[in-house]
């Protein structure tokens, strides 16, 4: 079995968890915060959006930050029209933290969704078509699409458009024909085969979070995300993606087309993304998330998995984008407790102003709306906060890849910090790519980690790769937190 085959051609998750970029930026630029400095970041074909959100909602945290610019790369249109819609979806502040939450997941990692949802991002889709053609939307204050070419936004809104359920998406018999593609005549076997991934790579980097009935269950089905007694099954169109092909039969054999199809990774679950990993310092009870019960006894077993692990990462993002405050459990082992009485509503109207945002999420104090007014405000009040955390943020969409910002004056000596992911890496070993970073600019390169289809020599071979490529580049590694096998390689420039 090919890595290629089980990999696929485009990515819409990642191999290492969120992270902070904003934590990356250089102590040199950091001093000089008061003064309001501008932070640009690249963000290169990261599959998902997972750093943005992560650096967005703990903004307020570094209170000089003035403006703050991310430029979002990636090489299929597709990719990035998921990107604004799962964007869309965090920022939707009709909808409570919870089911809000809950909803990204599913849109984010199931190839099956409910017939609600799968409404749901139709609905979006129409508003993003507003967005690409007439800058009017949601996220209008938010994402600038002036770098993507006018034939790229035509492509965005024929992405856009083809989320509506009246459009033909077999995902089920597209992802058995990947599946059949990659294991061959052990087809049958699979999921002992996808047992055999399990044990042999995602056990021993440490992530026993991700329950091995929950890995081998997407690996056979593309649902990663499941909660209470919902029934899956509308295909989630935003995986859908086209590739370049030669057709084999009929009026048009050997000519090339484009051919939609189910071209996503099927052995690196969308886990790793947000279910693997999530802050402890601010959440006295968010260890517990990885507590291992029965240690030492052979029957060793996690008491959360890595569901629970993702919508709690959610939950803070989105609490603290809503009220400036960090996330933090009010009750061990219970996710949603955070949220107040009522998990379904956010915090009263002290979350809007900045002052309050801590003593509210602390407290955990929730007011449960009576009337259609009352829904009204803590609508408002939700939003209110969401502006505010926003301000001066502009995501720029760009379609392409990273030596493409190289050979433009535009972006010389532009980026404080640039994020690349496995499949972008390789732009590191070009001898132009320092022209982009500012000095003391940082770079995070995402490790071979997570990555289920290489071997222990062939991880071994990327990392040393990525160390001679950032060695010829000049810069300098820098370890984060000790971590033995990072899932993310971070180095700086020094100027």
């Amino acid at each position: 079995m090919a890595a290629e085959s089980g990999m696929g051609i485009h990515s819409l998750w990642g191999l290492s968890p969120a992270m902070d970029l904003l934590q990356l930026v250089p102590s040199a630029v950091a001093d000089d915060l008061d003064a309001g400095a501008t932070i640009s970041i690249l963000v290169a074909q990261p599959g998902d959006i997972r750093h943005l959100l992560c650096s967005i909602s703990r903004r307020r945290r570094r209170p000089g930050v003035g403006a703050l610019h991310f430029y979002l790369i990636e090489q299929p249109v597709e990719v990035l029209a998921r990107h604004l819609l799962l964007l869309q979806i965090a920022t939707d502040w009709e909808l409570p933290i919870r089911q809000r939450a809950n909803l990204f997941l599913e849109a984010f990692g199931n190839s099956l969704l409910q017939e609600r949802t799968e409404a749901y991002v139709a609905a979006l889709g129409r508003e993003l078509v507003e967005l690409a053609c007439n800058g009017q939307g949601a996220l209008e204050e938010i994402v600038d699409l002036s770098l993507i070419k006018y034939r790229d936004r035509d492509s965005l809104v024929d992405t856009f458009h083809s989320w509506a359920p009246s459009n033909p998406f077999d995902v089920e018999d597209l992802r058995d024909h990947r599946l059949r593609a990659h294991y061959g005549q052990r087809y049958d076997h699979r999921t002992n085969l996808g047992d055999w991934d399990y044990q042999m790579r995602i056990k021993p980097t440490g992530a026993t979070v991700i329950h091995p009935k929950l890995y081998k269950g997407w690996r056979n089905t593309g649902v990663a995300f499941e909660f209470g007694e919902q029934i899956y099954d509308q295909p989630n169109r935003t995986h859908g993606s086209y590739v370049e092909g030669v057709m084999k039969k009929g009026k048009d054999k050997g000519i090339k087309k484009e051919i939609r199809g189910y071209w996503i990774d099927i052995v690196n679950s969308p886990y790793v993304s947000l279910g693997v990993d999530c802050e402890t310092s601010h959440d006295e009870f968010a260890e517990g998330l990885f507590e291992v019960q029965n240690k030492g006894t052979g029957t060793e077993q996690n008491r959360h998995h890595c569901v629970e692990v993702a919508v709690y990462n959610m939950l803070a993002f989105l609490w603290e984008i809503e009220t400036g405050a960090p996330y933090s459990m009010s009750k061990a082992h219970d996710i949603y407790s955070g949220l107040g009485e009522d998990a379904s509503d956010l915090t009263n109207t002290q979350a809007a102003e900045s002052d309050g945002a801590a003593a509210a999420a602390e407290g955990g104090e929730s007011l449960r709306p009576t009337t259609e007014d009352d829904r009204r405000q803590q609508a408002l009040v939700r939003a209110r906060c969401i502006v505010q955390t926003f301000e001066n943020v502009k995501v720029f969409p760009m379609k392409g890849g990273v030596d493409g910002l190289l050979a433009k004056k535009q972006f010389h000596g532009l980026f404080d910090v640039v994020s690349l992911s496995a499949g972008a890496a390789h732009h590191l070993g070009n001898d132009d790519f320092n022209s982009i970073l500012k000095p003391n600019a940082a770079v995070v390169v995402e490790a071979a980690k997570f990555a289920v289809m290489l071997n222990k020599e062939q991880e071994a071979e990327y990392d040393s790769r990525i160390s001679d490529m950032a060695e010829a580049r000049g810069l300098r590694r820098v370890d984060l937190a000790g971590a033995e096998r990072p899932a993310m390689f971070t180095f700086d420039r020094q100027a």
